[in-house]
């Protein structure tokens, strides 16, 4: 977990022969591909770069798209500048805590809890996490257990209980997911996950959805291709707080929520790298993540946060003001 991790791509579990028949056809086409964008004019170019990434995208995400050529998929794809996206020059930035380039600010007051896999900005007054970030990395032997039960959080204040979720229509939506705090910080990163003080209320089509897809694409693909890969997530409202629901009195319903994943690439310069989704609280449930993705900056616009707070503010901007054209 800590210290310094270098990218390793992982073909464990994969099919050896399928493995090797579906690299043999992806290099003939990417070997067509490369001489065509060699020789072609700045529009053929463009042109190439845009049906490749939809090629890809679409291709990675087909249910029918063997996980050998997924995984293949994802490690062609990481190689390419459009595909991989605006990364930064961190400098010497600290990777072996739960944050990467330092605990979001915020202007609200919340209340800092630290758990073994995830740390959270909690707002009392909302009964919910304003942020969440955790860190997920190539899981150890760790198997996940049975769910455990939800548990109230005895530091906060608002003391919101599994109850207040009873009949409402909301999932218990958690922020840093059971499976990846299990598989990673063992029985104990597990149960805490099951602390309120990590669940907002989820539509069960966004958790079981989108947000689902998203998670799972963190831990089983993006610390596959990037070593460690750091998150920070969290809900959304609008501005006239008078219209926002509350569940039993106390627990705030959030009209969307965020999500921003980072990761650090000793390799190309210590350079650090970002996808910023915004998903609606109605988001379609067959959605795609890629029609979901902002600039980190939007987010701070709209959260009020402040992420990555220990970079040199032309980094920040370099980083947070385009958004992703794809998602890795």
């Amino acid at each position: 977990m800590a210290g310094k991790r270098r990218r390793k791509i992982s073909a464990k579990r994969l099919n050896l022969r399928r493995l090797v028949v579906c690299a043999c056809l992806l290099a003939a086409a990417a070997l067509a591909v490369k001489t065509v964008h060699r020789f072609g004019d700045a529009e053929t170019r463009e042109t190439i770069e845009r049906g490749t990434a939809f090629a890809i995208d679409a291709l990675r995400e087909c249910p029918a798209t063997p996980d050998e050529m997924v995984f293949l998929l994802d490690a062609f794809a990481h190689e390419l500048d459009f595909v991989r996206g605006t990364a930064v020059d961190a400098g010497d930035l600290d990777a072996t805590g739960l944050t990467l380039g330092g605990v979001p600010e915020s202007a609200r007051r919340l209340d800092f809890l630290k758990n073994k896999g995830y740390v959270v900005g909690y707002d009392d007054a909302r009964g919910n996490p304003a942020w969440v970030a955790y860190k997920v990395f190539p899981p150890p032997s760790f198997e996940t257990g049975a769910r455990p039960d939800f548990e109230t959080d005895g530091r906060t204040r608002a003391r919101v209980s599994p109850e207040d979720y009873a009949h409402s229509g909301f999932d218990r939506g958690h922020m840093a997911p059971n499976q990846a705090m299990g598989a990673c910080y063992g029985a104990e990163g597990q149960r805490e996950s099951f602390l309120m003080s990590n669940i907002v209320p989820q539509l069960h089509a966004v958790n079981a959805g989108v947000w689902k897809d998203l998670e799972q694409r963190i831990l089983k693909r993006y610390t596959r291709l990037c070593g460690a890969v750091w998150v920070v997530c969290g809900p959304l409202y609008r501005d006239d707080a008078r219209r926002t629901r509350k569940l039993n009195g106390k627990v705030s319903v959030p009209d969307a929520f965020f999500l921003v994943i980072a990761d650090r690439d000793e390799e190309r310069g210590n350079a650090v790298r970002a996808l910023a989704f915004v998903i609606p609280h109605a988001a379609d449930a067959d959605g795609s993540a890629k029609e979901y993705l902002v600039p980190v900056r939007e987010i701070e616009r709209l959260s009020g946060l402040n992420f990555f707070p220990d970079l040199e503010r032309a980094a920040q901007d370099a980083l947070e003001l385009p958004a992703a054209k794809t998602v890795w």
